[in-house]
């Protein structure tokens, strides 16, 4: 089963979430999206241009999300 991995940076001042480029991601499987979302969320907003400065006055933090995909295989007409 497939999966799309979309991170989200939110901020609680805001109350608004921005989704970071390249996201929607297609993952191979659950296991890897959840694993994928906590370390690529953790680089988003420690390791890219964010500040601690930024994170703090904008109280920043990830979020992520796992939704299966739902294809369509052409030879059986089912759902995979």
């Amino acid at each position: 089963m497939k999966f799309f991995l979309t991170i989200y940076v939110c901020s609680v001042i805001t109350q608004q979430c921005a989704i970071p480029p390249g996201y929607p991601k297609k993952q191979s499987g659950y296991y890897d999206c959840v694993r994928n979302g906590l370390s690529e969320s953790y680089d988003i907003l420690y390791q890219s241009q964010f500040t601690e400065e930024d994170i703090v006055n904008n109280r920043l933090y990830p979020r992520f999300s796992c939704e299966q995909v739902n294809t369509i295989d052409p030879s059986q007409g089912k759902d995979t």
